[in-house]
């Protein structure tokens, strides 16, 4: 079944094509779902698709020597993710899991391409994605040196929080502590007292799905090893 114009264009990297253009899309382009903790796309395998998340959440990940899950990256709805291996077309460097129950819509490589050498647009937004990540795994790979779970944790809720247009600082979607531990090589046990110390200062607060900083110089401080309060 074609997927619809309408459902395309509500990704960035489709908005700009033109209606010929997303018409034939929709008709070369695949609709799948996935339960909470499948894979959806495997390391070391060449990726066949580019895939686009619709809605759920999906996290990259890789494993350390000893087997243990280590996080790399978060997939938000109307973010795509295979991209490297679609533009080089090597095998996968990590896996891609579903946090949640995901629907995402996935891209034959060939299509993509063909796409990638037609239309400039959808080029750049690839390239900034793919530096973006890069920027996104220098910053990991920073905090994984830090002496403190108080440091990580603090650190990476700085990476992880946008500045809402009421000027908060808000991580929508906040992810579990269980995803945190993955992405700073800890316990959950040691991100939740973290949080607690954070909650019973008045540093954060949650609100259904969305992590409030109410204290965003308190973060700081703290990722830096300095007294905060």
């Amino acid at each position: 079944m074609p997927i619809s114009p309408l459902i395309l264009k509500q990704f960035d990297l489709f908005k700009q094509l033109p209606e010929e253009a997303i018409s034939l899309l929709g008709e070369q382009t695949k609709l799948a779902e996935a339960p909470r903790r499948k894979v959806v796309m495997e390391k070391n395998q060449r990726a066949h698709s580019l895939g686009l998340l619709l809605d759920g959440r999906l996290q990259g990940i890789d494993l350390t020597l000893d087997g243990r899950e280590a996080g790399l990256y978060f997939v938000e709805p109307y973010d795509f993710f295979g991209e490297l291996s679609v533009i080089d077309q090597l095998p996968a460097p990590e896996f891609v899991i579903a946090l949640a129950p995901s629907r995402f819509l996935m891209v034959p490589t060939p299509v993509m391409h063909q796409l990638i050498n037609t239309y400039p647009q959808v080029s750049t937004i690839i390239n900034t994605r793919l530096a973006r990540r890069l920027r996104e795994s220098l910053a990991q790979r920073t905090l994984l040196t830090m002496p403190t779970p108080l440091q990580r944790v603090c650190a990476q809720l700085l990476q992880l929080s946008k500045q809402s247009s009421a000027g908060t600082s808000d991580i929508v979607f906040a992810p579990t502590h269980q995803e945190i531990a993955i992405m700073i090589n800890t316990t959950r046990e040691t991100v939740t007292r973290v949080f607690q110390k954070l909650q019973t200062d008045g540093v954060i607060v949650r609100q259904g799905n969305t992590l409030h900083i109410l204290k965003i110089q308190y973060l700081s401080k703290a990722a830096n090893g300095e007294p905060a309060e």
